[in-house]
């Protein structure tokens, strides 16, 4: 077990040292986490609770597009939250506040190999593993991953490693291929996995990428396209009811 240090936004702050078994006995509302990879880099992270109480929340993890953060999801973690969803923000090595490496080197993605991105879906895995070890009150059988663009590809690849599969994906302008990410077999190893994929009719690319992958499926494949915007989560910005739609689309897997 890794050494993690969990903040609060509210508190001062918490240390959890290594081999914690237990999350803090108060649950706040926003709680930051930082774990330490198996190679040493700082991932930076934090859980968002729905104000509803519940013994054990489901939830979702969302995958940030390439060259932003968590930070840029707009309305759409809310929307989970008052769905009663706890919700897993991560920022990926070299984005956000995940820049730095156990010695406070800084790394920018914009300097990575494509085997510097091939760490991405074993960073995820890493970091739910956690999540699910120290916080009892997070589901491990009822969560839902969401992705975009090199967050989606992540998304997909980190799914067919992990013990549990998720109990849907949703996947904004996915590809075969990404930086080195490659998907069709890990979407055909994820079985009856139900998928959610969005694309934009401006970004020709990905529109025909998400058709590409519906080959792939082994079960439901639903297809989402906008009028609006580019590829990735940006297009939450151009398409008002993108959000709303991604939370009632989660809100029939996540019973």
């Amino acid at each position: 077990m890794k050494k993690f240090v969990i903040f609060t936004i509210i508190t001062a702050f918490l240390l959890i040292p290594a081999y914690a078994d237990a999350a803090p006995k108060k649950q706040k509302s926003t709680l930051a986490l930082t774990y330490e990879t198996k190679d040493s880099f700082i991932i930076k992270s934090k859980i968002l609770y729905p104000k509803v109480k519940k013994t054990t929340y489901p939830l979702v993890i969302m995958i940030h597009s390439l060259g932003y953060s968590s930070a840029y999801w707009t309305t759409l973690p809310a929307l989970l939250n008052e769905k009663g969803y706890a919700v897993l923000l991560v920022d990926l090595r070299g984005h956000g506040q995940s820049l730095y490496d156990s010695n406070f080197r800084i790394h920018y993605w914009t300097k990575y190999s494509e085997t510097q991105f091939a760490k991405y879906p074993t960073d995820i895995i890493e970091v739910i593993n956690y999540v699910l070890y120290a916080y009892k009150n997070i589901s491990g059988q009822d969560y839902v991953i969401v992705g975009a663009d090199i967050g989606a590809n992540t998304a997909i690849l980190a799914a067919e490693k992990l013990k549990v599969k998720p109990k849907g994906l949703v996947l904004i302008s996915a590809s075969l291929k990404f930086k080195g990410l490659y998907t069709p077999i890990a979407m055909t190893n994820l079985g009856s996995t139900p998928i959610m994929a969005i694309a934009s009719k401006r970004d020709n690319y990905s529109f025909n990428q998400i058709s590409e992958l519906r080959k792939f499926a082994q079960g439901k494949y639903d297809e989402k396209i906008y009028p609006m915007g580019g590829a990735g989560m940006l297009m939450l910005k151009a398409n008002p009811s993108m959000a709303q739609d991604i939370a009632n689309w989660i809100g029939t897997v996540l019973k």
